[in-house]
């Protein structure tokens, strides 16, 4: 899914507003894809934000739009990170409590995904706590990832893959739970969720920097491990 960084422009500076030489902006960029993108994250952010000061007002029902809208990808965050579909479930679910219970504190400041990059920002933590603590208990974690549900970065290109694919996802997230958690979440957020550099500096809350050069090292490593498996190292993704 193509996102928009944080100023609104595209990342590939297609959209450029500048008025003609009559004032006027040209009719093409208004009805651009890019503009239009732009017009329904910003609606998108409003219509969070009244829904959280409904919530804050009492409306306790006004949250669940928000569960529903991002229940789906706060477990995903939680089960690649983890690797057990019953921990993600608990680090999804908590996730959403705490949100809830610290609405009042929450400022989005006018920022695009303000309340996603919040959300998140709790599940990698918790998440990171629960790792933590199988760590300091020696508990091995559970390898329960796979299938076409825990996929990513891998897309057969032909139906002659299809065969083979299952597998190959199964061993690609087994190889991502090997990783250190340091590149572990910045490749389920970059790669596996297609977050923007600027989302994943508001929920890890480093900078972009960091981020990039943790992508890069991440992905060396990923394909290395990958690679001693015996998959194909084309899984990886490649691009920035």
């Amino acid at each position: 899914m193509r996102r928009v960084d944080q100023s609104g422009a595209s990342s590939s500076g297609i959209i450029a507003l500048s008025p003609d030489d009559s004032g006027a902006v040209s009719a093409s960029l208004l009805a651009s894809p890019e503009l239009a993108e732009i017009r329904a994250a910003a609606r998108r952010d409003e219509e969070e934000e009244s829904l959280i000061a409904r919530c804050l007002e009492g409306d306790v029902e006004a949250f669940r739009p928000l569960v529903q809208r991002y229940q789906r990808l706060t477990f995903s965050v939680a089960l690649r990170m983890l690797g057990s579909r019953a921990d993600a479930e608990d680090i999804a679910q908590q996730a959403f409590v705490d949100a809830f219970n610290a609405l009042d504190r929450f400022d989005g400041e006018g920022r695009h995904h303000a309340f996603s990059t919040w959300l998140l920002r709790i599940a990698v933590n918790r998440s990171k706590d629960v790792l933590k603590s199988k760590r300091r208990t020696e508990e091995p974690l559970e390898r329960e990832v796979g299938g076409s549900e825990a996929a990513f970065a891998y897309d057969p290109p032909t139906p002659e893959a299809n065969a083979f694919s299952d597998e190959n996802r199964a061993q690609l997230e087994t190889a991502l739970l090997s990783l250190p958690t340091k590149y572990r979440e910045v490749l389920v957020l970059k790669d596996a969720e297609e977050l923007s550099y600027e989302e994943i500096r508001g929920i890890l809350q480093l900078p972009i920097t960091t981020l990039k050069i943790r992508v890069v090292r991440g992905r060396a490593m990923l394909r290395e491990i990958i690679e001693r498996q015996g998959l194909t190292a084309s899984c990886i993704r490649q691009r920035p």
